[in-house]
């Protein structure tokens, strides 16, 4: 699916107007997988895949469960969440865009943006998030086949 990431972001580079990503290994958990992760559902992702989070997302995990952020962090570590990218100016500027296309919250719009940014597929049961046309993403549990493949 060929997508807007980085359009207006350098305008004048008109390779980044519209590219497909490469979200073969890499994806970004919405806070509602995390939470369902906590409460006991397996992550399961294909082998040598980089996991992150939004910055957001930690916030969202912690705060209404008055869990202190290093708590949080070590419970996401231990999920197999290797990081925990920060909003930036750039996942500002792709946000924005991306509520233009769609209408998001704010915080849903931050978390897209930071998968669109970060070539992976935004893990999601955010059914808003799911018929976005412009983010790639994919439901909670991933659907994988036995060699850890997507199907």
């Amino acid at each position: 699916m060929p997508v807007l990431y980085g359009a207006v972001i350098d305008p004048t580079d008109q390779s980044l107007l519209l590219r497909e990503p490469d979200t073969s290994k890499a994806y970004v958990l919405d806070t509602n997988v995390l939470i369902d992760i906590v409460a006991g559902s397996p992550l399961r992702v294909p082998t040598n895949s980089n996991v992150n989070i939004s910055s957001l997302s930690l916030v969202e995990l912690a705060a209404p469960n008055h869990m202190d952020v290093s708590v949080a962090e070590a419970i996401l570590k231990s999920m197999g969440v290797q990081g925990v990218v920060s909003v930036s100016r750039e996942i500002a500027v792709m946000a924005t865009e991306l509520r233009k296309v769609q209408p998001l919250d704010a915080i849903d719009a931050c978390i897209a943006a930071t998968a669109c940014l970060n070539d992976a597929v935004l893990v999601t049961n955010d059914g808003q998030l799911i018929r976005h046309p412009v983010v790639a993403t994919s439901t909670f549990p991933l659907p994988l086949d036995s060699k850890d493949e997507i199907v």
